[in-house]
């Protein structure tokens, strides 16, 4: 009877079933099976259930989910050639599980996965989520896996490395607004003279059509710090990077690089003025309570103070808006017991 349905009218009915049995029911036909997967069912799926939420309904597909990543590892002790003991601890399996987002965390887990990807392909750093869909990358190949129902789809990077020619790549994952298509953007550095070359070129993998393509609009005509640790930071159908100018032309600027998953062009946005021009920060740009956030922090050359701080964009776009939240001082002072630290923290609102 469903392949008499309009997709729209099946879309309306399948988002109101749990999640587990939606596992089930993708045995019932090709187009179920086709259709529940899909970024655009999942993100009408999280859209549904964030609107139900938001009127007070409860819900059984409101449980919120932390993928958690660990080793498992083997610690043993050892003698050396003069009767010493050696501590070893050996990093062992790669370990997955989705735990719920409580105060269960982490010694419950809901769900133990296998990592999804074969021995070939060792450690993969976690570009980020979107839609129920984790993007992991190497330095050659994307993974991009669905843990909740374990399925991984793999591809290759367009423009590939060579050891003779220094490079730097950036990615981001995002979601484009108007067609729910989930996008990922890479910005490939070349290298002459010591220096990475401007503008990068900007590749985008689109994961309705599983393919790259270059993208039209030119490239940032800065440089793009990630850091690999960092989370996310898709604000307002854009994934945003801290960046800064070229060495060597003109005088040093910071700023936020946005690229509109939709249009798919770069915007700039301007940081607080006494960031935008300072040397020797380490800028992160995060996501906090839905909106555009930073997180500058600068350890002196001396090695002894350590401060950071935490700013909010309260009207996206407009500079004007940051906000700054937190500010944290850390001194430290060196002796032969160790290092000693003392914290401060205090709260502005600028």
């Amino acid at each position: 009877m469903s392949d008499y349905l309009p997709e729209e009218c099946l879309t309306e009915i399948l988002v109101r079933v749990p999640v587990k049995s939606l596992l089930r029911f993708r045995s019932v036909s090709k187009t179920w099976d086709s259709l529940i997967p899909s970024p655009a069912f999942i993100t009408t799926q999280l859209n549904h259930a964030h609107h139900k939420a938001s009127h007070g309904e409860r819900s059984n597909q409101q449980d919120q989910f932390i993928l958690f990543r660990h080793y498992s590892s083997c610690y043993y002790v050892s003698d050396d050639d003069h009767g010493c003991e050696i501590n070893i601890t050996s990093r062992g399996e790669e370990c997955f599980a989705l735990h719920k987002d409580d105060e269960s965390f982490p010694h419950n887990p809901t769900l133990k996965l296998k990592p999804p990807h074969n021995n070939f392909l060792k450690y993969l750093r976690i570009v980020g989520s979107m839609n129920g869909i984790v993007c992991m990358v190497d330095w050659n190949k994307c993974v991009f896996w669905n843990p909740s129902l374990n399925k991984t789809m793999k591809t290759s990077f367009e423009t590939g490395f060579s050891s003779s020619f220094p490079v730097n790549h950036l990615l981001g994952l995002g979601c484009d607004p108007i067609t729910n298509d989930l996008k990922l953007v890479r910005l490939f550095y070349s290298r002459e003279n010591n220096h990475y070359v401007v503008p990068p070129l900007v590749e985008i993998f689109t994961f309705s059509t599983k393919s790259w393509r270059e993208v039209a609009a030119p490239g940032p005509m800065y440089i793009v710090v990630q850091s690999k640790s960092s989370p996310q930071a898709f604000v307002s159908g854009a994934f945003h990077w801290v960046a800064h100018t070229p060495p060597g032309q003109g005088s040093l600027c910071n700023v936020i690089v946005a690229f509109d998953m939709a249009n798919e062009v770069f915007n700039e946005i301007a940081l607080p003025s006494c960031l935008a021009s300072k040397r020797h920060l380490n800028m992160t740009v995060v996501l906090l309570n839905g909106s555009l956030s930073l997180v500058p922090d600068n350890m002196f050359r001396a090695g002894s103070n350590y401060s950071s701080s935490v700013w909010i964009m309260k009207e996206y776009g407009v500079a004007e808006s940051w906000t700054k939240l937190f500010d944290m001082q850390y001194w430290g002072t060196r002796s032969g017991e160790g290092d000693h630290f003392q914290k401060q923290w205090g709260t502005s609102i600028d």
